[in-house]
C-alpha cells in the first residue's frame, strides 16, 4: 500500500492535491510555500477516509441512515445523525493506515498533537463549512490520535453538517474528508483576523479578535473576545499603511488552555483574573503585525478577503493556523441596519443601579416616549432613532446613536469636554471619542429647534422650566400623592388587582408633566449650562484655573439632597448628645433599633423617636437606590437608615454649621476672585455679565436635577406600594413565592394574569421567565457589566492603567488634596463600617449613600462624572473627589494609604 496514497507531508502538497488533502490543508501548504511558519505536520488523505469507510462496511450503513431522515423533523435528523457517528467511532482504523500514522508520529517526535478536518467542499468562496467539523487539541498518545481521528471523521455527520449540505444541495455521498495531524501550538493568545470588515462590508477595515490561550474560546463562541478595528490604506507610492481605529476590550471571562498534566489530553476552561479580563490580550505592535500578516495572506490568495485563524506562541511567533475566503463579500441589498452601540456611561450619571424588568418599563417607557420621541418631534429633529434604552444583565444602557445626534444638534465642538466624551468609546469609528469630538455642530438646526420650543412647548425655555416644575410639584404633585395614599388605603384590602392597576395608571398620567419638564431641565439645561461654564472659564482664564475653580463655583447649593443630609445630621447630633441613646444605637443591630425605640419609655428615646418619625414623614420615600425592588427608608426595620446614623455617631463630632459657613466663605472668595480676573480683561464687564448669568443657570439646574430626583423617589415609593399589594395577591394565589417577584413581571404580563387570559402552560412558561429574570437580577447585584454593547458583544475601553500601577487617573470632580486610608464599600449594608477621615471607594453613589460624606475624607468612584451624585455632594461637603477610575474597588484595598488629588483627578498609592 503506497504511503503517498494515504499520507502527505504538508511540505509536499501543491494546489493540484486539493481533491486529496482538502481545502484547509491545501491552503496551509500554500502558506508554508510562501514562507509562513506553519506547525509541522502531515495529512491523512481523502483516500484514507474512503479506505476506512470500506474497511468497516460503512458506506451502505450511512446511506441507509440517511434514507430515514425527515429533513423537516429535527428529532429525526438528530437521531439518524447520531447513529452514523456512533457507527464511525465504533469502526476500526485499517491496520496498514494505523501503522503509517504511528510511524509518522514516531519520526516527528510530537509531544502534543492537534487533529483537524480538511474537507473537499470546505472553505470555498461561495460556501463555508467553518465550524461544521470538529478539531481536537492536545492529544498526547498514538491511541488518542487514532480515536480522535475517527471522531474527526464522525464530525462530518452531525445533524448540523448534514442539514447544511442538504440546504446547499451538496450530495451527502460526495463527502470526502481529509485530516490534518500537526504539532500542537501552546498559544499565549489566539484568535481570528478578517481582512475586510464582515459586519460593515468595508474593504478598507480589518477586524482582529483575540483572547488569551487557545483560539477555541473565540471559534466556539464561549467568550466575548477583544476586538480591534484596523484601517488599511495605500500611500501614493502604493505602500500599505495601517492605523488602529478602535480597541474594544471584551468581557472575556474565560480562556481555553491545554491540560498540562502528563496523562490528561484535551483542553480545559479557566477563569481569567479581573486584571486579565480587563486587559488587552494584544499590544498595539502585535495588532499591526497581524494586520500586515493578513494583507500578505490575502495577496497569496489572489486578493480575496480572508478569514484567518492565528496564534502567537510563547516565543511571540505569529502563526497562521488556517486561512479561508470570507464567504459574504457583498452587502445584501436588504441587509439589516448596522448593529446599535449602547453605552452604560450615560447611565452611570443618571441610572446606575441594577434594574428590574417592571421598573425598566415604568421609568424607561416615559423616557423613551416623552423625553426622546416627543421632544425630537417638538424640536423638529427628523430620522431620530426611537430606541433609547436597553436592559442588559440587569443594567440600563443608552443608545449611542441618540446621544450622538444630541451632541451634533445641541453641543458646539468647543464644549465637548472629557466628561461628555466619557459616554463614548475610545478611538475613531462611528461612535469613537475622536469622531464625536469632531462632529459638525448644526447651529441653524439648533436655533430652529429653540424657536419651535418657544411655539410648541414654551415651558422648555431655560428661564421657565425650573419655576414651572417647582409650581407643579407644590401645587399638583404633592397634593396628588396625598390623595393617592388615601385611595390606596381604601382599596388595598379589596383584593382588586384591576383597581390597583388603575391607581398605577393615574400615577403614570400625573407624572407626564414631570417628564415633559425634566427632558429640558437635565439633558439640555443642566448639562448644557455646566459645559458652557467650563468652556467660558477655560476661554476667559485657563484650563488649569477652570479645573481649580469650577467645582467650587457650583458648590454650596441648597436642594432636596442637601436638605435630606442636613436633617439626617440633626438626628445624628441628637444621638451624640444623649449618651444612653448613643450607647444603645451602637450596641443593637440596625434591624432591631426601631422596634426597641417603640418599646423604650425613656424620655430621650421617645424624643428621638418623634424626631425620627417626623424625618420619615418628610424624607421616608428616599432609599439607597432608585430601583423599585429595594425597600424605601420608611419601611421597617429601616436598616439602611440606621446604618447611616451609626456611621455618623462618633467621639469626634464636627460642628457642621461651622463647616458649612467655612465652605460658603471659601466659595464666595473664589467667586470674587474669578469675577476680578474676568472684569480686569478687555470687555470684562460684558464677559462677567455673560458668565455670571450662565453660572446661575448651571447652579439652578443642578438644584433642579436633585429636586426632581426627590419627586422621582416619591413616585417610586407609591409604585412600590401599589405593585407589592398586587404581588401579595399573586403570592396568595400561588403564582409567585414572594411578593417582591412582582417586579420581574412586565406590565402587560401582570394584566394578563389579572384577567386570567393565560392558559396553564402559558402561565407556567411565564413563571419560569420570572424566575430567570430574578436570578439574573440577583447575579448582577453590586456588579458593573461592560461599559459598551455592540449588538450582543460586550466590551470596555482599553484600561488606561495596569493593576500594578501606583498612580491612577480619573475625572477631577471636587477640589482638595488628602492623604488617608481607603475604605472599599461594595454594598450599602457595609455603610456602618465607614470611619471618620477615610477615603470612600465605591462603584457608584446614590442620594441614599451620601449622608456619610460629612465624615469621610475623600471619594473615589468607578463610574460617573463631574455631575454625578457623588461629585455634587462631595463639593457640598468640601471633600476631594475623583470619579471614573475603572476597577477602583479591585485596585485599591481597605486600609491602603493613598494620596487623592481632586484638582488633577489622580490617586497615588503610598503603601501596599
Amino acid at each position: 500500500m503506497s504511503l503517498s496514497l494515504y499520507i502527505k507531508d504538508l511540505k509536499e502538497i501543491s494546489n493540484k492535491n486539493v481533491e486529496v488533502v482538502g481545502n484547509k490543508a491545501a491552503n496551509l501548504a500554500c502558506l508554508l510555500r510562501n514562507g509562513f511558519k506553519i506547525p509541522d505536520g502531515f495529512v491523512l488523505t481523502t483516500s484514507a477516509y474512503q479506505e476506512f469507510l470500506q474497511f468497516n462496511d460503512l458506506e451502505m450503513k450511512i446511506h441507509e441512515f440517511l434514507s430515514k431522515i425527515d429533513h423537516y423533523n429535527a428529532e429525526s435528523l438528530e437521531r439518524q445523525a447520531e447513529e452514523i457517528r456512533n457507527a464511525i467511532v465504533k469502526g476500526t482504523i485499517p491496520p496498514s493506515i494505523e501503522a503509517m500514522v504511528k510511524q509518522e508520529l514516531k519520526n516527528r517526535k510530537f509531544s502534543e498533537v492537534a487533529v483537524r478536518s480538511s474537507a473537499i467542499a470546505e472553505d470555498l468562496p461561495k460556501a463555508s463549512f467553518a465550524g461544521q467539523y470538529d478539531t481536537y487539541l492536545n492529544l498526547k498518545s498514538v491511541e488518542q490520535v487514532l480515536l480522535h481521528l475517527k471522531k474527526c471523521y464522525a464530525s462530518a455527520w452531525t445533524a448540523r453538517a448534514i442539514s447544511y449540505r442538504h440546504a446547499h444541495q451538496i450530495p451527502q455521498e460526495k463527502v470526502k474528508l481529509a485530516s490534518i495531524i500537526q504539532k500542537m501550538i501552546p498559544a499565549r493568545c489566539a484568535g481570528l483576523l478578517f481582512t475586510m470588515n464582515p459586519m460593515t462590508f468595508k474593504t478598507h477595515e480589518m477586524i482582529v479578535e483575540s483572547n488569551f490561550g487557545l483560539g477555541e474560546s473565540i471559534v466556539g463562541g464561549t467568550c466575548c473576545p477583544d476586538q480591534y478595528i484596523v484601517e488599511r490604506k495605500k500611500s501614493k507610492k502604493g505602500k500599505e499603511t495601517f492605523r488602529i481605529l478602535n480597541k474594544r476590550i471584551g468581557n472575556k471571562n474565560i480562556a481555553i488552555i491545554p491540560k498540562n498534566t502528563e496523562n490528561e489530553h484535551g483542553t480545559e476552561v479557566i477563569h481569567l483574573t479581573e486584571e486579565e479580563n480587563k486587559t488587552s490580550s494584544l499590544t498595539t505592535s502585535q495588532i499591526l503585525e497581524l494586520a500586515r500578516m493578513g494583507v500578505k495572506i490575502e495577496k497569496i490568495f489572489n486578493g480575496i478577503p480572508q478569514d484567518i485563524e492565528w496564534a502567537i506562541d510563547e516565543r511571540n511567533n505569529f502563526i497562521p493556523l488556517q486561512a479561508r475566503p470570507i464567504t459574504i463579500l457583498k452587502k445584501p441589498e436588504h441587509s439589516k441596519q448596522e448593529a446599535i452601540m449602547w453605552s452604560r456611561g450615560y447611565s452611570d450619571d443618571y441610572w446606575n443601579d441594577n434594574v428590574s424588568p417592571l421598573y425598566f418599563e415604568l421609568l424607561g417607557d416615559p423616557l423613551t416616549k416623552i423625553v426622546n420621541m416627543e421632544l425630537n418631534s417638538i424640536m423638529g429633529y427628523k430620522r431620530m432613532d426611537k430606541r433609547l434604552l436597553k436592559l442588559f444583565k440587569a443594567h440600563v444602557y443608552f443608545n449611542l446613536n441618540v446621544l450622538k445626534n444630541k451632541v451634533e444638534n445641541e453641543i458646539p465642538k468647543l464644549m465637548r469636554n472629557k466628561d461628555l466624551l466619557n459616554y463614548f468609546p475610545e478611538g475613531k469609528g462611528s461612535f469613537g471619542k475622536e469622531t464625536i469630538k469632531d462632529l459638525p455642530f448644526h447651529a441653524l438646526r439648533r436655533i430652529v429647534a429653540e424657536l419651535r420650543i418657544m411655539i410648541h412647548d414654551p415651558n422648555g425655555s431655560i428661564t421657565k422650566t425650573n419655576q414651572v416644575y417647582e409650581n407643579w410639584s407644590k401645587e399638583e404633585f404633592v397634593p396628588f400623592c396625598r390623595s393617592l395614599d388615601q385611595r390606596f388605603e381604601k382599596i388595598k384590602n379589596k383584593k382588586d388587582v384591576n383597581a390597583l392597576l388603575d391607581l398605577a395608571s393615574a400615577l403614570e398620567e400625573k407624572m407626564i408633566t414631570h417628564f415633559r419638564l425634566i427632558r429640558y431641565g437635565i439633558p439640555v439645561h443642566n448639562i448644557g449650562m455646566n459645559l458652557l461654564v467650563q468652556y467660558l472659564l477655560t476661554k476667559f482664564l485657563s484650563k488649569e484655573e477652570c479645573n481649580q475653580y469650577y467645582p467650587i463655583l457650583i458648590s454650596g447649593l441648597k436642594n432636596k439632597l442637601t436638605e435630606t443630609n442636613e436633617k439626617i445630621h440633626e438626628l445624628a447630633s441628637f444621638i451624640n448628645v444623649h449618651p444612653a441613646l448613643k450607647k444603645k444605637m451602637r450596641e443593637l443591630p440596625s434591624d432591631s433599633i426601631y422596634s426597641y425605640l417603640l418599646s423604650e419609655k425613656d424620655s430621650s428615646f421617645q424624643a428621638f423617636l418623634k424626631k425620627f418619625n417626623d424625618f420619615l414623614e418628610l424624607f421616608g420615600d428616599r432609599g439607597f437606590t432608585r430601583e423599585i425592588y429595594y425597600p424605601r427608608w420608611r419601611e421597617p426595620p429601616m436598616t439602611n437608615l440606621f446604618d447611616i446614623l451609626k456611621s455618623l455617631i462618633s467621639e469626634e463630632w464636627d460642628d457642621l454649621e461651622k463647616l458649612k459657613l467655612k465652605k460658603e466663605k471659601r466659595q464666595k472668595l473664589i467667586e470674587n476672585l474669578v469675577e476680578s480676573k474676568i472684569r480686569s480683561q478687555r470687555l470684562g464687564f460684558l464677559k462677567w455679565k455673560i458668565f455670571s448669568t450662565i453660572l446661575n443657570f448651571s447652579r439652578t439646574y443642578i438644584n433642579f436635577r436633585e429636586n426632581q430626583r426627590f419627586n422621582l423617589d416619591r413616585w417610586i415609593t407609591k409604585n412600590r406600594k401599589i405593585f407589592l399589594a398586587i404581588g401579595n395577591m399573586f403570592k396568595e394565589q400561588g403564582i409567585i413565592d414572594t411578593e417582591e417577584k412582582i417586579f420581574f413581571f412586565k406590565k402587560q404580563e401582570i394584566k394578563k394574569v389579572a384577567k386570567r387570559t393565560l392558559t396553564e402552560q402559558q402561565l407556567k412558561k411565564l413563571i419560569t421567565n420570572i424566575e430567570r429574570r430574578y436570578e439574573q437580577f440577583k447575579q448582577n447585584e453590586n456588579i458593573l457589566p461592560s461599559k459598551f454593547l455592540l449588538g450582543s458583544r460586550e466590551f470596555n475601553d482599553v484600561l488606561q492603567h495596569e493593576f500594578h500601577d501606583t498612580v491612577f487617573q480619573g475625572i477631577p470632580a471636587s477640589q482638595g488634596l488628602i492623604t488617608a486610608r481607603v475604605r472599599i464599600l461594595n454594598e450599602i449594608n457595609q455603610l456602618s463600617k465607614v470611619k471618620k477621615g477615610e477615603i470612600l471607594v465605591v462603584s457608584r453613589t446614590d442620594p441614599g449613600w451620601t449622608p456619610v460624606f460629612s465624615m469621610i475624607g475623600g471619594l473615589i468612584t468607578e463610574t460617573g462624572g463631574i455631575l454625578s451624585h457623588g461629585a455634587v455632594v462631595s463639593r457640598e461637603y468640601g471633600i476631594p473627589a475623583v470619579t471614573n477610575i475603572e476597577n477602583a474597588c479591585k485596585i485599591f484595598q481597605t486600609g491602603q494609604l493613598v494620596l487623592l488629588n481632586g484638582q488633577e483627578g489622580t490617586v497615588k498609592i503610598l503603601d501596599e
